[in-house]
């Protein structure tokens, strides 16, 4: 199952067993119900329905099994949540999950990355400390703990405080609405060279605001080029290595008139030159030679070397497709064979 399809099938099966089973009001059925995918949250009226239920869910389908995870000591975790219950009468408390592996790892604040990058990781983690906390003394608990991980992390306390700041003031500053034209948005891709991208990128935002203000620039960027990138450490082969290609090949002195189309699945050189070849002097049945010695006319001649690639395969009926249709379409006068692959064309 693809990692983008399984989430969408879980959820059209347990919305069939909402409708089919779960639906209802049942002795045992829990008082609270609320899903994410597969992921379900419940509160029951007696403990003893909490096991009644999940065998009730197990019966359903032989091919569907169902965990369970029951509250310890008044709390509970439920997906990136973790939530507790207080007195009877009180709301139950929701902090932010930390799982019991968590070492408390980011990328190191002295990455070669942008700066905004390592922003946005902070802004990011503060805002879904924010939206998760239930009041006001857990958030500041949750803050207080991610800051402690960012600092070991390396990131400056100036920069943390500021993207806190900056995410609060989303939340509880008031926006002002602006009214503009619509204006042309253009992306372009730069590669990442460190404080001089940047710099660079600020200009251009300032040309662009100041000669084009209809115009938003969006600029995007890509990893640098590498060492390696300038360098070509593999030697080419030349074109006598060449192998499962389909070649074209033409007198010197009759061009196109005495022109040939094949293919070989081994070297050229082998093809040419090699037993049966169609150059080597042995070969007893090649469209080549036949027109070299019929021509009679001494500056006929095939250069190995103008040699030219029409496609190239590793799979040996491949090149007989291909050689087909360029037979079928551009035949040569040299080539016999109408075809090497039956073709049934439309």
């Amino acid at each position: 199952m693809g990692s983008s399809l399984g989430p969408v099938l879980a959820n059209i099966w347990m919305t069939h067993l909402e409708e089919t089973y779960i639906s209802g009001t049942g002795t045992f059925l829990p008082s609270f119900y609320r899903r994410y995918v597969d992921d379900t949250f419940c509160i029951f009226r007696q403990p003893e329905h909490v096991s009644k239920f999940h065998d009730y869910l197990n019966s359903l389908s032989p091919s569907t099994k169902f965990d369970i995870e029951i509250e310890e000591d008044g709390k509970l975790a439920f997906l990136d949540t973790v939530v507790s219950k207080g007195c009877p009468t009180a709301k139950p408390e929701v902090s932010t999950k930390v799982k019991a592996t968590d070492k408390g790892l980011f990328y190191d604040y002295n990455s070669f990355i942008p700066e905004r990058y390592k922003c946005n990781l902070v802004c990011c983690l503060v805002y879904r400390v924010y939206k998760i906390a239930s009041s006001f003394h857990i958030f500041d608990n949750n803050l207080q703990r991610l800051c402690a991980k960012l600092y070991k992390n390396g990131f400056p306390r100036q920069l943390v405080e500021e993207c806190i700041a900056k995410v609060l003031d989303g939340f509880y500053v008031p926006k002002v609405p602006a009214t503009t034209v619509r204006r042309e948005e253009i992306i372009m891709v730069m590669p990442y060279l460190g404080h001089m991208s940047i710099v660079l990128k600020r200009e251009i935002f300032q040309l662009v605001r100041k000669f084009y203000p209809a115009v938003d620039v969006k600029i995007i960027f890509k990893r640098g080029f590498q060492i390696s990138n300038m360098f070509n450490f593999k030697d080419r082969f030349s074109l006598k290595c060449s192998s499962g290609v389909v070649y074209y090949i033409h007198c010197k002195k009759c061009g196109q008139r005495a022109a040939y189309i094949g293919k070989t699945k081994n070297t050229l050189f082998e093809r040419f030159y090699g037993s049966n070849g169609h150059l080597n002097p042995r070969t007893v049945n090649s469209a080549l030679l036949d027109h070299i010695s019929e021509s009679g006319d001494p500056e006929c001649e095939f250069d190995f070397e103008t040699i030219k690639i029409l496609d190239t395969s590793s799979v040996d009926y491949r090149l007989r497709i291909i050689e087909s249709i360029y037979c079928k379409f551009e035949k040569q006068s040299l080539n016999t064979q109408e075809y090497s692959f039956p073709l049934k064309l439309l």
